[in-house]
């Protein structure tokens, strides 16, 4: 990614933890597109895609650094569970900044991408015209046990690890991963959701994306790409990826 003229935003989450952002202007009035990275990941690297298709068609983009990660403050990565509370403060900040007229798009990767979709059925405001989910999980329980099921081969020995996981995150973390659901978000939303997922992904099976898109009431679009793993949809094809991501955001750009 090259370095182009930003703003660095800094806000409060819901619970005072400090957010950090970096927003890139193109045009005055255009869509905004906020983007959030993978656990352990960054902004930066996740969001080449986005940031190369936003400044070919002239659209803003906001590039934000997840709690406990990057310029963001926090020592606990909650998994979702906040995240998607924190989502939902961007998108308020964007309106606040500029307006409830401009249209504003919601992205993520892996578990960016399923914070996007559990903020989905947060009360956000009509200007949020459309979620992208790349590579995204339905649960991180559901993940938890997908992951060790293919590890510990023995069913109930991986359920009991899954819910143990759970406890641990109650206990050190003081969060419940049951509160961070993408199926039960979506099941509830209008938004339009455009969901990408490799049908060879280890970590997210793609079963997951089936699944999100079957829970899904809205209008919604699903692109299963070919042998490819865990983030690496781009990778594979990008100018099939921009084409797809490019298509869908042009399609819900309100006209008026």
């Amino acid at each position: 990614m090259k370095i182009e003229s930003n703003r660095k935003i800094t806000i409060a989450a819901s619970d005072g933890i400090e957010l950090v952002g970096h927003y890139y202007e193109r045009k005055k009035n255009a869509p905004c597109i906020i983007f959030i990275h993978g656990l352990w990941s960054n902004c930066y690297t996740n969001g080449v895609p986005i940031y190369r298709i936003t400044e070919e068609n002239g659209w803003n983009l906001l590039l934000v650094s997840l709690r406990a990660h990057g310029e963001s403050g926090g020592n606990v990565s909650t998994l979702g569970v906040l995240e998607k509370y924190d989502c939902r403060d961007w998108v308020n900040w964007v309106v606040s900044e500029y307006g409830e007229q401009t249209p504003i798009f919601l992205m993520g990767i892996s578990m960016g991408g399923a914070v996007t979709l559990m903020s989905s059925d947060l009360g956000l405001p009509e200007s949020v015209c459309g979620i992208i989910d790349d590579a995204g999980f339905t649960s991180l329980l559901e993940m938890i046990k997908a992951n060790s099921k293919e590890k510990i081969h023995h069913k109930i020995l991986s359920d009991l690890f899954t819910q143990f996981a759970n406890v641990g995150t109650k206990i050190w973390g003081g969060f419940d991963l049951k509160e961070a659901n993408a199926c039960v978000a979506v099941s509830k939303t209008s938004v339009p959701v455009l969901i990408i997922h490799g049908d060879k992904d280890k970590q997210a099976p793609v079963s997951m994306a089936y699944k999100i898109y079957d829970s899904c009431k809205s209008e919604r679009e699903l692109y299963i790409v070919s042998g490819s793993e865990h983030t690496d949809c781009y990778r594979s094809n990008p100018e099939k990826y921009e084409s797809i991501v490019s298509e869908f955001l042009k399609k819900h750009i309100p006209t008026n």
